[in-house]
């Protein structure tokens, strides 16, 4: 059996979207499949009350496994674990993990692990990647977003911690500007580094992309009008706490857009209803005039209340902005094409054998 832990030095990195392209790609050549979490951070209730880590049941799901949902996600890292942890209250997690392991792996040809936002996360609880990939004897996959310095500084370290267990990195999320020093300087110090480069995968920027539905969501909005309009995807974000004229030429630059703003600003409001913005979200709790409400159901353009500030709100939305979210299957799809085509599945498999 081959078992291989899908980590990142990063957090955010897109380590999902390759989980679940090796899990795909494994399938369609006849292996059974085992996946399992060691340590999430999203708890989501499932199957049976079953409390688990919600990406790790989204890839579950989606390679249609059907191991033991209790064991998909052994640790849970919420606040009151950490304090537990701080105050000396844990008890070694590392058993847990490897009886999960244990059940996940029976009778499998090759368990995936997904790795948790970075290979140093859980290392207070005696958890990291680095630890359960060695504890486990499995080989590793780093999916990175390029960084410059930090990214040739903590690969690098990762392979002198790792050694001859480091399989390989996949660059991820890289950009037009970025391909040509990628390309021409960086694959070839990691390959004379003896770290093989299995993907460079270019950045997509619809990956990226939210539903204004699950943007509602995650800022803990309230949807005012324009329900028909929540499937629309946001790219960009826009706020507008300029003066209208600068601000309308801003937005008719910047495609699919959110544009936050206060719930005040009826002019700014106006102006981004006409110009068919994805979205507004009035924050500071303010409701909209009557105006403002009418047109932007005449024009299907969602309208999210938020009790927080612009300020506390662009916070959040940056946050979210950076993370790749994998709910929606025209977004998965998409990017298992890109993975497809851009990671070395040969390269991967002569590895594995070595």
């Amino acid at each position: 059996m081959k078992t291989i832990y899908i980590g990142s030095t990063v957090p955010f990195s897109g380590k999902g979207l390759i989980t679940l392209g090796l899990g795909k790609y494994f399938l369609g050549k006849g292996y059974k499949i085992g996946y399992f979490k060691p340590l999430g951070k999203l708890p989501v209730k499932v199957e049976s009350d079953v409390i688990t880590d919600k990406l790790a049941y989204f890839i579950y799901q989606s390679l249609g496994l059907k191991d033991d949902i209790s064991q998909l996600c052994p640790v849970i890292l919420n606040y009151e674990l950490m304090v537990k942890g701080l105050r000396g209250e844990v008890d070694n997690l590392m058993p847990k993990v490897k009886k999960a392991f244990a059940a996940i792996s029976q009778g499998k040809d090759l368990v995936l692990i997904g790795g948790a936002e970075t290979v140093w996360l859980g290392n207070f609880l005696g958890i990291s990647g680095f630890k359960v990939a060695q504890t486990l004897e499995a080989k590793v996959i780093l999916v990175n977003k390029y960084t410059a310095e930090f990214f040739l500084d903590t690969v690098s370290e990762a392979k002198e911690t790792m050694q001859d267990k480091l399989l390989g990195v996949v660059i991820n999320w890289v950009k037009e500007e970025q391909k040509r020093d990628i390309e021409e300087l960086v694959v070839p110090w990691l390959e004379k580094n003896d770290i093989p480069v299995l993907g460079v995968i270019p950045y997509d920027a619809f990956l990226t992309a939210v539903s204004v539905a699950e943007l509602c969501e995650r800022l803990g909005g309230k949807v005012i009008t324009g329900q028909e309009g929540l499937s629309n995807f946001v790219q960009n974000y826009l706020i507008g706490g300029m003066e209208v004229d600068k601000f309308t030429e801003y937005l008719r630059r910047i495609p699919d857009v959110a544009v936050i703003v206060g719930g005040d600003r009826s002019d700014i409001q106006l102006v981004s209803i006409e110009e068919r913005a994805k979205c507004l979200v009035l924050t500071g709790n303010l409701m909209p005039n009557e105006i403002i409400i009418s047109k932007a159901e005449q024009r299907g353009v969602p309208i999210i209340l938020l009790r927080d500030d612009t300020y506390i709100a662009a916070q959040k939305i940056q946050d979210i902005a950076t993370r790749l979210s994998l709910k929606e299957k025209e977004k998965v799809e998409r990017g298992l094409r890109l993975v497809n085509e851009h990671f070395d599945f040969a390269r991967l498999e002569r590895l594995l054998e070595k």
